[in-house]
């Protein structure tokens, strides 16, 4: 499947290549990433021997190709894959059988613009959808295969305003076993509208609502508004989404999350930044009635939002949902400092707990330090590192040992 993808492309780029100027514009593009990643004492416990260490590297290829005025096509195809996974122990060769490694296109649609002369563009194909700060839709791209739909979204854009409807098929069912006849409605989708107020002095004003579906039984509606804004060295930002709807037929949803974060940056050559967070998603204060009121993630992109070590219940605002506990509610204080042009310093710490807790035991999920470092080598290269620590947090582990996690990343652009 790789070779036949990756010849497609070549196909497809040679041939872009060979047509006319007037025809088609292609322009090529792509990113090399390699990040290596350290994380010890998993299980909270130093008395097993369980650190994982990695590297893992993702390479997207990326033409662009403008057919028309109004017309242009995104084709990006994209390669991750593990170091040493799919190795043969017994002659020491690379094999394709990795689950990790994979081609594929990341990135496949086609943009027609102007529709009816009108500011609306139409955009169909697999895609990345990434809105606000991605804390109920995003991209991923901390991930190495990232995220992205296969959706129709028309975009709709002037001075005032930004407006996207889009409709995403996330999973497609078949109940036929000769997958000769597709069940209708029996799919996962999303739908929404999101929409941006720029005209707001010093603000900006983002509403939306989406719809959620699954093969089963589930309706979800989750309605928010984030406001992001800047004034006398303070930037600030707010968001507060609902959820309502039915699942399993009989369980309503009533859930909602928010999250306000704010710093100022000093008017100094460093331009240090000192900022502060809170975070707080709905639990369940009730586990025996008919109502869901946990805050349900639908497709965030949550690192660094909630930290950098990504511990399980600390890192979205479902939070940890188990002995009781729902919700997450977090804080933050948090310092960035720019030492010259090319790097930069970030600092946090981080305290956990649950919102909501219906059993016996403890609601602290622990606290994180943080500490990161970002240099620029040139207008192409840039180095990543950090490193956190978790402090376990009773919820988690009774006399449970403290996590740590550290990363090495390296990015090329071309």
């Amino acid at each position: 499947m790789k070779r036949i993808l990756l010849s497609v492309f070549a196909v497809a780029i040679t041939a872009a290549w060979a047509v006319p100027a007037s025809a088609a514009d292609v322009s090529l593009s792509g990113q090399y990433r390699l990040r290596g990643e350290y994380r010890d004492n998993v299980d909270f416990d130093d008395n097993t021997s369980d650190s994982r260490a990695s590297w893992a590297q993702r390479v997207r290829v990326t033409a662009n190709a403008k057919a028309t005025d109004d017309t242009s096509v995104k084709v990006t195809v994209q390669d991750t894959r593990t170091w040493g996974q799919g190795g043969d122990s017994s002659t020491g060769t690379l094999t394709d059988s990795g689950t990790n490694n994979t081609v594929d296109f990341h990135e496949a649609y086609v943009n027609i613009s102007n529709l009816l002369d009108q500011p609306v563009t139409l955009r169909a194909g697999r895609q990345e959808l990434a809105y606000g700060d991605e804390r109920v839709i995003g991209a991923f791209n901390w991930s190495n295969n990232g995220r992205a739909f296969d959706a129709f979204k028309l975009m709709y854009s002037t001075d005032a305003v930004n407006v996207d409807v889009f409709a995403a098929t996330i999973n497609e069912d078949s109940t036929d076993t000769a997958e000769t006849v597709l069940t209708l409605n029996d799919d996962t989708d999303l739908n929404g509208i999101y929409a941006t107020l720029k005209q707001i002095p010093n603000n900006t004003l983002d509403v939306y609502l989406l719809h959620q579906t699954d093969n089963v039984d589930l309706t979800r509606y989750t309605v928010g508004a984030r406001l992001k804004g800047a004034v006398a060295g303070v930037d600030y930002t707010v968001e507060l989404p609902f959820q309502t709807g039915e699942q399993n037929a009989t369980t309503d949803i009533s859930a909602w999350a928010f999250a306000a974060k704010a710093g100022y940056t000093l008017p100094t050559a460093l331009k240090l930044r000192v900022g502060a967070e809170f975070d707080m998603g709905s639990g369940d204060d009730d586990a025996t009635d008919n109502e869901n009121g946990t805050w349900t993630d639908l497709f965030p992109t949550n690192h660094a939002h909630f930290g950098y070590a990504d511990v399980t219940g600390a890192n979205s605002w479902t939070g940890r949902t188990s002995n009781g506990l729902s919700g997450l509610t977090a804080w933050s204080v948090n310092g960035t400092l720019d030492l010259n042009e090319k790097t930069k310093l970030y600092a946090a710490f981080w305290n956990y707990t649950a919102t909501e807790n219906t059993g016996s035991g403890d609601d602290s999920i622990g606290s994180e330090i943080d500490v990161t470092a970002t240099y620029k080598y040139n207008n192409a290269v840039a180095v990543e590192a950090g490193i956190s620590r978790f402090f376990v947090g009773d919820a988690l582990a009774v006399d449970g040992d403290d996590q740590d996690w550290a990363y090495l990343m390296l990015t090329a652009n071309f």
